[in-house]
Protein backbone atom coordinates (compact mmCIF):
# COMPACT_ATOMS: atom_id res chain seq x y z
CA UNK A 1 0.00 0.00 0.00
CA UNK A 2 1.17 3.51 -0.78
CA UNK A 3 1.13 6.29 1.75
CA UNK A 4 1.00 9.71 0.07
CA UNK A 5 2.01 11.53 3.25
CA UNK A 6 5.08 9.34 3.55
CA UNK A 7 6.06 10.21 0.00
CA UNK A 8 5.79 13.89 0.78
CA UNK A 9 7.84 13.43 3.95
CA UNK A 10 10.61 11.83 1.94
CA UNK A 11 10.37 14.61 -0.62
CA UNK A 12 10.67 17.20 2.14
CA UNK A 13 13.84 15.53 3.38
CA UNK A 14 15.16 15.93 -0.16
CA UNK A 15 14.37 19.61 0.03
CA UNK A 16 15.60 20.37 -3.43
CA UNK A 17 12.54 18.68 -4.84
CA UNK A 18 9.88 19.57 -2.29
CA UNK A 19 7.54 21.16 -4.81
CA UNK A 20 4.37 19.12 -4.36
CA UNK A 21 2.92 20.30 -1.08
CA UNK A 22 -0.82 19.75 -0.93
CA UNK A 23 -3.39 22.28 0.21
CA UNK A 24 -5.74 24.82 -1.33
CA UNK A 25 -4.09 27.59 -3.32
CA UNK A 26 -3.92 31.04 -1.83
CA UNK A 27 -4.93 33.93 -4.06
CA UNK A 28 -5.02 37.67 -3.69
CA UNK A 29 -8.34 39.46 -4.13
CA UNK A 30 -8.98 39.32 -7.90
CA UNK A 31 -11.66 42.00 -7.77
CA UNK A 32 -14.40 39.93 -9.48
CA UNK A 33 -16.76 37.13 -8.45
CA UNK A 34 -18.71 34.16 -9.81
CA UNK A 35 -22.29 34.97 -8.95
CA UNK A 36 -23.60 31.53 -9.93
CA UNK A 37 -22.27 28.27 -11.33
CA UNK A 38 -24.83 25.76 -12.57
CA UNK A 39 -24.06 22.45 -14.25
CA UNK A 40 -26.74 20.48 -16.09
CA UNK A 41 -25.57 16.88 -16.60
CA UNK A 42 -27.39 14.34 -18.77
CA UNK A 43 -26.43 10.67 -18.59
CA UNK A 44 -26.96 8.81 -21.87
CA UNK A 45 -27.79 5.05 -22.01
CA UNK A 46 -24.19 4.35 -23.05
CA UNK A 47 -23.04 6.26 -19.88
CA UNK A 48 -21.56 9.19 -21.82
CA UNK A 49 -22.28 12.62 -20.35
CA UNK A 50 -23.51 15.82 -21.90
CA UNK A 51 -22.70 18.70 -19.58
CA UNK A 52 -23.95 22.25 -19.90
CA UNK A 53 -22.23 24.71 -17.54
CA UNK A 54 -23.88 28.08 -16.99
CA UNK A 55 -21.29 30.38 -15.39
CA UNK A 56 -22.33 33.91 -14.47
CA UNK A 57 -19.67 36.34 -13.33
CA UNK A 58 -19.43 39.98 -12.33
CA UNK A 59 -16.20 41.76 -13.28
CA UNK A 60 -17.38 45.00 -11.69
CA UNK A 61 -15.35 47.90 -13.05
CA UNK A 62 -12.52 45.62 -14.16
CA UNK A 63 -11.88 45.31 -17.88
CA UNK A 64 -11.46 41.68 -18.93
CA UNK A 65 -11.46 39.69 -22.14
CA UNK A 66 -13.22 36.71 -20.57
CA UNK A 67 -12.57 33.60 -18.49
CA UNK A 68 -10.73 30.27 -18.56
CA UNK A 69 -12.37 26.92 -17.83
CA UNK A 70 -9.94 24.15 -16.95
CA UNK A 71 -11.18 20.53 -16.80
CA UNK A 72 -8.84 17.65 -15.83
CA UNK A 73 -8.70 14.74 -18.28
CA UNK A 74 -6.35 12.38 -16.45
CA UNK A 75 -6.48 10.95 -12.92
CA UNK A 76 -4.42 8.52 -10.95
CA UNK A 77 -6.00 5.06 -11.12
CA UNK A 78 -3.49 2.76 -9.43
CA UNK A 79 0.27 2.34 -9.04
CA UNK A 80 0.85 1.71 -12.73
CA UNK A 81 -2.11 3.26 -14.57
CA UNK A 82 -3.78 6.61 -15.15
CA UNK A 83 -7.41 6.92 -16.05
CA UNK A 84 -8.33 9.38 -18.79
CA UNK A 85 -11.53 10.88 -20.16
CA UNK A 86 -12.41 11.94 -23.71
CA UNK A 87 -13.90 15.45 -23.89
CA UNK A 88 -15.37 17.37 -26.81
CA UNK A 89 -16.60 20.96 -26.62
CA UNK A 90 -19.91 21.35 -28.44
CA UNK A 91 -20.64 25.06 -27.99
CA UNK A 92 -19.73 28.20 -26.03
CA UNK A 93 -22.32 30.97 -25.84
CA UNK A 94 -23.57 33.79 -23.65
CA UNK A 95 -26.92 31.99 -23.44
CA UNK A 96 -28.02 33.04 -26.89
CA UNK A 97 -25.05 34.07 -29.06
CA UNK A 98 -21.82 32.15 -29.73
CA UNK A 99 -18.70 33.43 -27.98
CA UNK A 100 -15.15 33.45 -29.28
CA UNK A 101 -13.08 30.74 -27.63
CA UNK A 102 -9.96 28.64 -28.10
CA UNK A 103 -9.37 25.13 -26.80
CA UNK A 104 -6.09 23.50 -25.79
CA UNK A 105 -4.69 20.74 -23.62
CA UNK A 106 -2.21 21.81 -20.98
CA UNK A 107 -0.66 19.31 -18.54
CA UNK A 108 -3.52 16.81 -19.01
CA UNK A 109 -6.12 19.54 -18.53
CA UNK A 110 -8.59 20.67 -21.17
CA UNK A 111 -8.47 24.47 -21.22
CA UNK A 112 -11.27 26.53 -22.76
CA UNK A 113 -10.24 30.16 -23.17
CA UNK A 114 -13.32 32.30 -23.72
CA UNK A 115 -13.29 35.87 -24.93
CA UNK A 116 -12.23 38.14 -27.77
CA UNK A 117 -8.61 39.37 -27.50
CA UNK A 118 -9.70 42.54 -29.30
CA UNK A 119 -12.61 43.26 -27.01
CA UNK A 120 -12.85 44.08 -23.28
CA UNK A 121 -15.90 43.56 -21.09
CA UNK A 122 -16.92 44.76 -17.64
CA UNK A 123 -19.70 44.09 -15.14
CA UNK A 124 -21.99 41.01 -15.31
CA UNK A 125 -21.22 38.43 -18.01
CA UNK A 126 -22.59 34.98 -18.78
CA UNK A 127 -20.73 31.99 -20.23
CA UNK A 128 -22.55 28.79 -21.20
CA UNK A 129 -20.25 25.88 -22.08
CA UNK A 130 -21.63 22.63 -23.48
CA UNK A 131 -19.37 19.60 -23.82
CA UNK A 132 -19.54 15.84 -23.97
CA UNK A 133 -17.42 13.52 -21.82
CA UNK A 134 -16.82 9.77 -22.23
CA UNK A 135 -15.30 7.41 -19.70
CA UNK A 136 -16.44 9.05 -16.47
CA UNK A 137 -18.86 6.61 -14.86
CA UNK A 138 -17.87 3.75 -12.55
CA UNK A 139 -19.39 0.30 -12.23
CA UNK A 140 -19.81 -1.53 -8.89
CA UNK A 141 -21.47 -4.83 -8.03
CA UNK A 142 -24.70 -3.29 -6.73
CA UNK A 143 -24.88 0.00 -8.63
CA UNK A 144 -23.36 2.22 -11.31
CA UNK A 145 -22.12 5.62 -10.25
CA UNK A 146 -21.41 9.16 -11.36
CA UNK A 147 -18.90 10.89 -9.09
CA UNK A 148 -18.29 14.39 -10.48
CA UNK A 149 -16.56 17.53 -9.32
CA UNK A 150 -18.97 20.20 -10.54
CA UNK A 151 -16.88 23.39 -10.50
CA UNK A 152 -13.29 22.60 -9.41
CA UNK A 153 -11.04 24.18 -6.78
CA UNK A 154 -8.76 26.17 -9.08
CA UNK A 155 -10.92 29.27 -9.45
CA UNK A 156 -9.12 32.30 -7.95
CA UNK A 157 -12.39 33.93 -6.84
CA UNK A 158 -15.37 32.94 -4.67
CA UNK A 159 -18.55 31.37 -6.05
CA UNK A 160 -21.67 32.71 -4.41
CA UNK A 161 -23.82 29.78 -5.55
CA UNK A 162 -23.01 26.37 -7.03
CA UNK A 163 -25.81 24.09 -8.26
CA UNK A 164 -26.10 21.01 -10.44
CA UNK A 165 -28.82 18.88 -11.97
CA UNK A 166 -28.26 15.27 -13.03
CA UNK A 167 -30.75 13.95 -15.60
CA UNK A 168 -31.13 10.15 -15.40
CA UNK A 169 -32.84 7.48 -17.48
CA UNK A 170 -36.24 6.46 -16.13
CA UNK A 171 -36.27 4.42 -12.90
CA UNK A 172 -32.51 4.67 -12.61
CA UNK A 173 -32.04 6.65 -9.37
CA UNK A 174 -30.83 4.73 -6.31
CA UNK A 175 -29.14 7.22 -3.97
CA UNK A 176 -27.08 10.41 -3.94
CA UNK A 177 -24.59 12.42 -1.87
CA UNK A 178 -23.17 15.93 -2.02
CA UNK A 179 -19.92 17.38 -0.59
CA UNK A 180 -18.56 20.92 -0.50
CA UNK A 181 -15.47 22.72 0.76
CA UNK A 182 -11.70 22.35 0.22
CA UNK A 183 -10.20 19.18 -1.20
CA UNK A 184 -10.79 16.31 1.20
CA UNK A 185 -13.70 17.97 3.01
CA UNK A 186 -16.73 15.88 3.91
CA UNK A 187 -18.98 18.86 4.59
CA UNK A 188 -22.43 18.07 3.25
CA UNK A 189 -24.40 20.08 0.76
CA UNK A 190 -28.06 19.42 -0.17
CA UNK A 191 -29.73 17.36 -2.89
CA UNK A 192 -33.33 16.69 -3.90
CA UNK A 193 -34.49 13.76 -6.04
CA UNK A 194 -37.41 14.31 -8.40
CA UNK A 195 -37.46 11.50 -10.96
CA UNK A 196 -35.85 11.43 -13.43
CA UNK A 197 -33.53 14.20 -12.14
CA UNK A 198 -31.52 14.94 -9.00
CA UNK A 199 -30.73 18.53 -8.00
CA UNK A 200 -27.72 19.54 -5.87
CA UNK A 201 -27.09 22.90 -4.16
CA UNK A 202 -24.25 24.35 -2.12
CA UNK A 203 -25.32 25.63 1.27
CA UNK A 204 -22.99 28.61 1.34
CA UNK A 205 -20.63 30.67 -0.75
CA UNK A 206 -17.61 28.62 -1.80
CA UNK A 207 -14.33 30.47 -1.49
CA UNK A 208 -11.27 30.23 -3.70
CA UNK A 209 -9.88 26.70 -3.38
CA UNK A 210 -13.29 25.21 -2.54
CA UNK A 211 -15.62 23.16 -4.76
CA UNK A 212 -18.75 21.01 -4.82
CA UNK A 213 -18.66 17.30 -5.72
CA UNK A 214 -21.77 15.19 -6.34
CA UNK A 215 -22.39 11.45 -6.28
CA UNK A 216 -25.33 9.75 -7.97
CA UNK A 217 -25.91 5.99 -7.83
CA UNK A 218 -27.92 4.31 -10.59
CA UNK A 219 -29.60 0.94 -10.47
CA UNK A 220 -27.66 -1.77 -12.27
CA UNK A 221 -28.67 -2.11 -15.90
CA UNK A 222 -30.06 1.43 -16.26
CA UNK A 223 -27.03 2.38 -18.35
CA UNK A 224 -24.13 0.50 -19.91
CA UNK A 225 -20.84 1.32 -18.18
CA UNK A 226 -17.74 0.19 -20.07
CA UNK A 227 -14.44 -0.45 -18.26
CA UNK A 228 -12.42 2.69 -17.47
CA UNK A 229 -10.06 3.95 -20.15
CA UNK A 230 -6.52 3.40 -18.84
CA UNK A 231 -2.98 4.26 -19.90
CA UNK A 232 0.37 3.44 -18.35
CA UNK A 233 0.88 5.75 -15.44
CA UNK A 234 2.75 9.00 -16.00
CA UNK A 235 4.66 9.46 -12.79
CA UNK A 236 5.21 12.96 -11.45
CA UNK A 237 8.08 14.08 -9.31
CA UNK A 238 8.22 14.04 -6.34
CA UNK A 239 4.76 12.84 -5.40
CA UNK A 240 4.89 9.62 -7.44
CA UNK A 241 8.62 8.92 -7.25
CA UNK A 242 8.85 7.42 -3.77
CA UNK A 243 7.00 4.14 -3.48
CA UNK A 244 6.84 3.11 0.17
CA UNK A 245 6.86 -0.67 0.46
CA UNK A 246 9.08 -3.32 2.10
CA UNK A 247 11.23 -3.70 -1.03
CA UNK A 248 11.99 -0.01 -1.60
CA UNK A 249 12.47 0.75 2.10
CA UNK A 250 14.65 -2.32 2.67
CA UNK A 251 16.82 -1.74 -0.40
CA UNK A 252 17.20 1.96 0.39
CA UNK A 253 18.20 1.20 3.98
CA UNK A 254 20.81 -1.28 2.75
CA UNK A 255 22.24 1.29 0.33
CA UNK A 256 22.23 4.02 2.99
CA UNK A 257 23.91 1.75 5.55
CA UNK A 258 26.48 0.61 2.99
CA UNK A 259 27.15 4.19 1.87
CA UNK A 260 27.49 5.60 5.38
CA UNK A 261 29.59 2.58 6.32
CA UNK A 262 31.88 3.33 3.39
CA UNK A 263 32.25 6.94 4.56
CA UNK A 264 33.04 5.72 8.09
CA UNK A 265 35.59 3.22 6.75
CA UNK A 266 37.17 5.93 4.64
CA UNK A 267 37.61 8.15 7.71
CA UNK A 268 38.85 5.17 9.70
CA UNK A 269 41.56 4.52 7.11
CA UNK A 270 42.35 8.02 5.82
CA UNK A 271 40.98 10.52 8.36
CA UNK A 272 42.34 9.31 11.70
CA UNK A 273 45.78 10.56 12.61
CA UNK A 274 48.67 8.16 12.50
CA UNK A 275 50.48 7.52 15.81
CA UNK A 276 53.76 6.05 16.95
CA UNK A 277 53.31 2.71 18.67
CA UNK A 278 55.78 3.72 21.40
CA UNK A 279 56.94 6.98 22.94
CA UNK A 280 59.00 8.16 20.01
CA UNK A 281 60.81 10.95 21.86
CA UNK A 282 62.24 8.32 24.22
CA UNK A 283 62.74 5.35 21.90
CA UNK A 284 63.09 6.81 18.37
CA UNK A 285 60.99 3.81 17.34
CA UNK A 286 59.39 4.74 14.02
CA UNK A 287 56.78 1.98 14.02
CA UNK A 288 53.32 3.49 13.68
CA UNK A 289 49.63 2.70 13.33
CA UNK A 290 46.27 4.45 13.31
CA UNK A 291 45.45 6.57 16.35
CA UNK A 292 43.29 4.56 18.79
CA UNK A 293 39.68 5.71 18.52
CA UNK A 294 38.98 6.66 22.12
CA UNK A 295 42.53 7.02 23.37
CA UNK A 296 43.86 10.45 24.34
CA UNK A 297 47.44 10.85 25.50
CA UNK A 298 47.86 13.02 28.61
CA UNK A 299 49.01 16.55 27.85
CA UNK A 300 52.28 17.42 29.57
CA UNK A 301 53.29 21.08 29.99
CA UNK A 302 55.93 22.22 27.52
CA UNK A 303 57.83 25.47 28.12
CA UNK A 304 59.06 26.02 24.56
CA UNK A 305 57.63 25.67 21.07
CA UNK A 306 58.24 22.14 19.79
CA UNK A 307 61.26 21.90 17.45
CA UNK A 308 61.52 25.73 17.51
CA UNK A 309 58.57 25.91 15.11
CA UNK A 310 57.05 29.29 14.33
CA UNK A 311 53.49 30.40 15.27
CA UNK A 312 51.91 29.77 11.84
CA UNK A 313 53.33 26.25 11.78
CA UNK A 314 51.84 25.44 15.18
CA UNK A 315 48.57 27.08 14.22
CA UNK A 316 48.29 24.70 11.26
CA UNK A 317 49.17 21.62 13.28
CA UNK A 318 46.54 22.58 15.86
CA UNK A 319 43.46 23.19 13.70
CA UNK A 320 44.60 21.85 10.29
CA UNK A 321 43.88 25.27 8.72
CA UNK A 322 46.28 27.93 7.49
CA UNK A 323 44.32 31.15 7.87
CA UNK A 324 44.50 34.90 8.47
CA UNK A 325 45.10 34.41 12.20
CA UNK A 326 48.34 32.58 11.41
CA UNK A 327 49.36 35.41 9.06
CA UNK A 328 48.76 38.13 11.67
CA UNK A 329 50.68 36.12 14.27
CA UNK A 330 53.57 35.84 11.81
CA UNK A 331 53.59 39.62 11.25
CA UNK A 332 53.94 40.16 15.01
CA UNK A 333 56.53 37.38 15.19
CA UNK A 334 58.61 39.06 12.46
CA UNK A 335 58.41 42.32 14.43
CA UNK A 336 59.52 40.62 17.64
CA UNK A 337 62.45 39.07 15.76
CA UNK A 338 63.57 42.48 14.46
CA UNK A 339 62.43 42.50 10.83
CA UNK A 340 59.95 45.35 11.21
CA UNK A 341 58.47 47.72 13.77
CA UNK A 342 54.80 48.39 14.52
CA UNK A 343 53.69 51.88 15.56
CA UNK A 344 50.28 53.10 16.67
CA UNK A 345 48.94 56.08 14.75
CA UNK A 346 47.88 58.66 17.38
CA UNK A 347 44.15 59.30 17.49
CA UNK A 348 43.36 56.65 14.90
CA UNK A 349 42.60 52.93 14.94
CA UNK A 350 45.52 52.40 12.60
CA UNK A 351 49.11 51.15 12.76
CA UNK A 352 52.24 51.78 10.73
CA UNK A 353 54.63 48.98 9.74
CA UNK A 354 58.25 49.98 9.11
CA UNK A 355 60.70 47.61 7.44
CA UNK A 356 64.09 47.23 9.13
CA UNK A 357 67.26 46.35 7.31
CA UNK A 358 68.54 42.86 7.92
CA UNK A 359 69.49 39.52 6.48
CA UNK A 360 66.51 37.43 5.37
CA UNK A 361 68.31 34.18 4.63
CA UNK A 362 67.01 32.56 7.81
CA UNK A 363 63.40 33.32 6.95
CA UNK A 364 61.06 30.65 5.65
CA UNK A 365 59.42 31.16 2.24
CA UNK A 366 56.06 32.17 3.67
CA UNK A 367 57.73 34.73 5.97
CA UNK A 368 59.56 36.29 3.01
CA UNK A 369 56.28 36.40 1.10
CA UNK A 370 54.63 38.29 3.97
CA UNK A 371 57.39 40.91 4.07
CA UNK A 372 57.38 41.31 0.29
CA UNK A 373 53.59 41.61 0.26
CA UNK A 374 53.55 44.14 3.10
CA UNK A 375 56.16 46.52 1.81
CA UNK A 376 56.39 45.94 -1.97
CA UNK A 377 59.59 47.99 -2.49
CA UNK A 378 58.66 50.54 0.17
CA UNK A 379 59.96 51.00 3.69
CA UNK A 380 56.77 52.07 5.44
CA UNK A 381 53.10 51.18 5.08
CA UNK A 382 49.95 51.84 7.06
CA UNK A 383 47.64 48.96 7.92
CA UNK A 384 44.72 50.85 6.38
CA UNK A 385 46.61 50.95 3.06
CA UNK A 386 46.65 47.16 2.87
CA UNK A 387 42.90 46.89 2.56
CA UNK A 388 41.97 45.45 -0.81
CA UNK A 389 45.55 44.70 -1.90
CA UNK A 390 46.91 42.10 0.51
CA UNK A 391 44.38 39.28 0.04
CA UNK A 392 46.33 37.58 -2.81
CA UNK A 393 49.43 37.56 -0.60
CA UNK A 394 47.44 35.91 2.19
CA UNK A 395 46.33 33.13 -0.18
CA UNK A 396 49.92 32.55 -1.30
CA UNK A 397 51.16 32.54 2.30
CA UNK A 398 48.52 30.02 3.33
CA UNK A 399 49.53 27.76 0.46
CA UNK A 400 53.20 28.04 1.47
CA UNK A 401 52.36 27.18 5.08
CA UNK A 402 50.63 24.03 3.85
CA UNK A 403 53.64 23.29 1.65
CA UNK A 404 55.97 23.73 4.62
CA UNK A 405 53.93 21.24 6.66
CA UNK A 406 54.10 18.71 3.84
CA UNK A 407 57.87 19.21 3.52
CA UNK A 408 58.13 18.41 7.23
CA UNK A 409 55.90 15.36 6.67
CA UNK A 410 53.36 16.49 9.27
CA UNK A 411 50.35 15.41 7.16
CA UNK A 412 49.78 12.52 4.76
CA UNK A 413 47.99 14.91 2.34
CA UNK A 414 47.74 18.68 2.28
CA UNK A 415 44.81 19.46 4.61
CA UNK A 416 43.20 21.90 2.19
CA UNK A 417 43.48 19.36 -0.62
CA UNK A 418 42.00 16.57 1.52
CA UNK A 419 39.03 18.74 2.50
CA UNK A 420 38.46 19.88 -1.09
CA UNK A 421 38.65 16.35 -2.51
CA UNK A 422 36.22 14.83 -0.06
CA UNK A 423 33.91 17.85 -0.10
CA UNK A 424 33.71 17.78 -3.91
CA UNK A 425 33.17 14.03 -3.82
CA UNK A 426 30.29 14.54 -1.39
CA UNK A 427 28.68 17.14 -3.68
CA UNK A 428 29.15 14.84 -6.67
CA UNK A 429 27.46 11.98 -4.82
CA UNK A 430 24.57 14.28 -3.85
CA UNK A 431 24.10 15.42 -7.44
CA UNK A 432 24.35 11.84 -8.69
CA UNK A 433 21.85 10.71 -6.05
CA UNK A 434 19.40 13.43 -7.13
CA UNK A 435 19.72 12.36 -10.77
CA UNK A 436 19.25 8.69 -9.86
CA UNK A 437 16.28 9.53 -7.65
CA UNK A 438 14.59 11.46 -10.45
CA UNK A 439 15.32 8.81 -13.08
CA UNK A 440 14.34 5.77 -11.00
CA UNK A 441 11.46 7.63 -9.38
CA UNK A 442 9.82 8.63 -12.63
CA UNK A 443 10.46 5.25 -14.25
CA UNK A 444 9.73 2.82 -11.42
CA UNK A 445 8.85 4.75 -8.25
CA UNK A 446 12.27 3.86 -6.79
CA UNK A 447 13.24 7.38 -5.82
CA UNK A 448 14.09 6.22 -2.30
CA UNK A 449 17.20 4.54 -3.70
CA UNK A 450 18.47 7.87 -4.96
CA UNK A 451 17.52 9.36 -1.61
CA UNK A 452 19.80 6.85 0.13
CA UNK A 453 22.64 7.91 -2.17
CA UNK A 454 21.91 11.58 -1.44
CA UNK A 455 22.08 10.79 2.28
CA UNK A 456 25.51 9.22 1.75
CA UNK A 457 26.64 12.34 -0.09
CA UNK A 458 25.34 14.54 2.72
CA UNK A 459 27.33 12.55 5.27
CA UNK A 460 30.43 12.88 3.07
CA UNK A 461 29.87 16.62 2.73
CA UNK A 462 29.31 17.10 6.47
CA UNK A 463 32.38 15.06 7.46
CA UNK A 464 34.92 16.41 4.93
CA UNK A 465 36.43 18.84 7.51
CA UNK A 466 37.61 15.79 9.48
CA UNK A 467 39.48 14.18 6.60
CA UNK A 468 42.97 15.77 6.98
CA UNK A 469 45.27 13.16 8.52
CA UNK A 470 48.38 13.94 10.53
CA UNK A 471 51.34 11.63 10.18
CA UNK A 472 52.77 9.96 13.27
CA UNK A 473 55.38 12.73 13.32
CA UNK A 474 52.65 15.36 12.94
CA UNK A 475 50.66 13.87 15.80
CA UNK A 476 53.80 13.88 17.95
CA UNK A 477 54.26 17.59 17.20
CA UNK A 478 50.58 18.14 18.03
CA UNK A 479 51.04 16.60 21.49
CA UNK A 480 53.99 18.90 22.20
CA UNK A 481 52.03 21.87 20.83
CA UNK A 482 49.13 21.10 23.16
CA UNK A 483 51.60 20.99 26.06
CA UNK A 484 53.07 24.35 25.01
CA UNK A 485 49.58 25.86 24.73
CA UNK A 486 48.74 24.53 28.20
CA UNK A 487 51.78 26.38 29.53
CA UNK A 488 50.70 29.67 27.95
CA UNK A 489 47.06 29.40 29.04
CA UNK A 490 48.07 28.66 32.63
CA UNK A 491 51.00 31.07 32.68
CA UNK A 492 50.00 32.71 35.97
CA UNK A 493 51.36 29.64 37.75
CA UNK A 494 54.84 30.62 36.60
CA UNK A 495 54.88 34.34 37.50
CA UNK A 496 57.95 34.02 39.72
CA UNK A 497 59.95 32.71 36.77
CA UNK A 498 58.82 35.58 34.57
CA UNK A 499 60.32 38.24 36.87
CA UNK A 500 63.78 37.05 35.85
CA UNK A 501 62.85 36.39 32.20
CA UNK A 502 60.57 39.26 31.25
CA UNK A 503 61.77 39.05 27.64
CA UNK A 504 59.76 35.90 27.04
CA UNK A 505 56.60 38.01 27.17
CA UNK A 506 57.28 39.43 23.72
CA UNK A 507 59.14 36.36 22.45
CA UNK A 508 56.12 34.14 22.95
CA UNK A 509 53.45 36.76 22.28
CA UNK A 510 52.94 35.64 18.62
CA UNK A 511 52.17 32.12 19.87
CA UNK A 512 49.57 33.58 22.23
CA UNK A 513 47.89 35.11 19.17
CA UNK A 514 47.74 31.72 17.46
CA UNK A 515 46.48 30.02 20.63
CA UNK A 516 43.90 32.76 21.24
CA UNK A 517 45.17 33.54 24.74
CA UNK A 518 46.76 37.00 24.43
CA UNK A 519 44.83 38.39 27.40
CA UNK A 520 45.73 35.43 29.65
CA UNK A 521 49.38 35.64 28.60
CA UNK A 522 49.50 39.39 29.35
CA UNK A 523 47.75 38.91 32.69
CA UNK A 524 50.58 36.64 33.82
CA UNK A 525 52.93 39.64 33.50
CA UNK A 526 50.87 42.12 35.52
CA UNK A 527 53.17 44.03 37.84
CA UNK A 528 56.31 42.74 36.11
CA UNK A 529 58.53 45.36 34.45
CA UNK A 530 58.52 44.62 30.71
CA UNK A 531 59.57 48.08 29.53
CA UNK A 532 63.08 46.96 28.70
CA UNK A 533 62.13 44.07 26.45
CA UNK A 534 60.43 46.04 23.68
CA UNK A 535 62.10 47.47 20.64
CA UNK A 536 59.47 46.61 18.03
CA UNK A 537 56.20 48.21 19.18
CA UNK A 538 55.70 51.95 19.59
CA UNK A 539 52.47 52.80 21.35
CA UNK A 540 50.91 56.07 22.41
CA UNK A 541 51.59 55.30 26.08
CA UNK A 542 54.13 53.47 28.21
CA UNK A 543 54.90 49.87 27.26
CA UNK A 544 52.91 47.61 29.55
CA UNK A 545 51.86 44.02 28.98
CA UNK A 546 48.15 44.68 29.56
CA UNK A 547 48.09 47.78 27.32
CA UNK A 548 49.97 45.98 24.57
CA UNK A 549 47.63 43.00 24.79
CA UNK A 550 44.59 45.26 24.42
CA UNK A 551 46.17 47.10 21.48
CA UNK A 552 47.17 43.83 19.81
CA UNK A 553 43.62 42.49 20.13
CA UNK A 554 42.36 45.54 18.27
CA UNK A 555 45.19 45.40 15.74
CA UNK A 556 44.64 41.69 15.18
CA UNK A 557 40.99 42.30 14.27
CA UNK A 558 41.97 45.18 11.98
CA UNK A 559 44.73 43.17 10.31
CA UNK A 560 42.41 40.21 9.74
CA UNK A 561 39.84 42.51 8.19
CA UNK A 562 42.33 44.40 6.05
CA UNK A 563 44.40 41.51 4.72
CA UNK A 564 41.41 39.36 3.80
CA UNK A 565 39.34 42.16 2.22
CA UNK A 566 38.67 41.68 -1.50
CA UNK A 567 37.20 44.61 -3.47
CA UNK A 568 33.75 43.82 -4.86
CA UNK A 569 33.28 43.35 -8.59
CA UNK A 570 31.87 46.34 -10.41
CA UNK A 571 29.43 44.12 -12.35
CA UNK A 572 27.20 45.66 -15.00
CA UNK A 573 24.58 47.33 -12.81
CA UNK A 574 24.03 51.03 -12.41
CA UNK A 575 20.76 52.14 -10.91
CA UNK A 576 22.56 55.50 -10.33
CA UNK A 577 24.52 56.45 -7.22
CA UNK A 578 23.63 53.75 -4.72
CA UNK A 579 23.40 50.85 -7.14
CA UNK A 580 19.61 50.76 -7.41
CA UNK A 581 17.16 48.10 -6.20
CA UNK A 582 14.07 47.17 -5.16
CA UNK A 583 14.22 44.08 -7.36
CA UNK A 584 17.50 44.88 -9.12
CA UNK A 585 18.30 45.19 -12.81
CA UNK A 586 17.02 43.10 -15.70
CA UNK A 587 13.49 41.97 -16.45
CA UNK A 588 11.16 41.00 -13.63
CA UNK A 589 8.58 38.21 -13.55
CA UNK A 590 4.90 38.95 -13.12
CA UNK A 591 1.49 38.48 -14.69
CA UNK A 592 -2.22 38.95 -14.32
CA UNK A 593 -5.59 37.92 -15.57
CA UNK A 594 -6.96 37.52 -19.14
Amino acid sequence: MRFHAARLAVALLLAAWAIGLSGPPVHADEGWVITSFHSDITIAPNSSLTIKEDIQVDFGSLQKHGIFRTIPLRYRYDDSHDRYYALEVMSVTDGSRPLTHSDSIDSDNYVIKIGDPNNLVTGPNRYVITYAVVGVMNSFTDHDELFWNVDGALWPVPKRSVTATVNLPSNAFQKAACYQGPTGSQESCTYVSSEPAVSFTSTRQLGSGEQMSIVTALNKGAVTVPPPMLESRKRQFPQDAFDINPFTVGLSLLIAIAGIGLVAWNWWEHGRDRAYLTQYYLTNDTREGAEPLFHHDPVVVEFEPPKNMRPAQLGLILDEHADAKDVTATIVDLAVRGYLTISEVPGQADWTFTLKAGERAALMPYEKTILDGLFASRQLVKLSELKGTFAPTVKLVESQVYGDAMARKLFTTRPDTARAEWGCLGLAVIIGGIAISVALGLAFGLGLIGGAIVLTGLVLTITFPFMPQRTAGGRDVLQHTLGFRLYMTTAEKYRQQFAAKAQIFTQLLPYAIVFGCVSMWAKAFEGIDTTGVNSWYLGTGPFQAALLASSLQSMNASISSAITYTPPSAGSSSGFGGGGFSGGGGGGGGGGSW
